[in-house]
């Protein structure tokens, strides 16, 4: 199991290694998520162990093409799902996610929340992505 968090913490701090420069805007997160640094917020469940990430990543073509791009090699699959939001299982890691591509302030970032678990854990990432939303009066935009 902590193999599996440490994997899944790196996963995401490679994701955002590209944003780490970029300036980034300041968000709302739903409860309990703590900043890390870098456009990363974790939730930890009860034994302090990462429960949820949060990655905000400054957009790019080439980035936002690799999230929404299926490659079945790796077991990634991405459904698109309503109000320009999106889901992924990835197969290769045992991650699940949802992210969305959001504009503020004249700056296009990916929000993406993933985790660890199934399909049946999606409900968790997409509420806490409408919540992340609600808080920072955001809507997913379409590219």
């Amino acid at each position: 199991m902590f193999k599996k968090i440490i994997l899944f913490l790196l996963f995401a701090m490679m994701i955002v290694g590209a944003a780490s420069a970029a300036n980034q805007t300041s968000f709302k997160t739903p409860a309990n998520f703590e900043d890390i640094g870098d456009g990363v917020y974790v939730l930890y469940d009860s034994f302090k162990n990462a429960d949820e990430i949060l990655s905000v990543v400054k957009y790019n073509a080439h980035d936002w093409k690799d999230y929404i791009t299926n490659d079945t090699s790796n077991k990634y699959v991405v459904h698109k799902d309503k109000n320009n939001t999106y889901n992924y299982t990835d197969g290769s890691v045992n991650e699940i996610g949802s992210f969305e591509l959001v504009e503020v302030e004249g700056n296009k970032f990916i929000i993406d929340f993933a985790k660890t678990g199934t399909e049946n854990d999606l409900s968790n990432t997409y509420s806490n992505m409408l919540e992340f939303n609600k808080l920072n009066n955001i809507t997913p935009i379409k590219k």
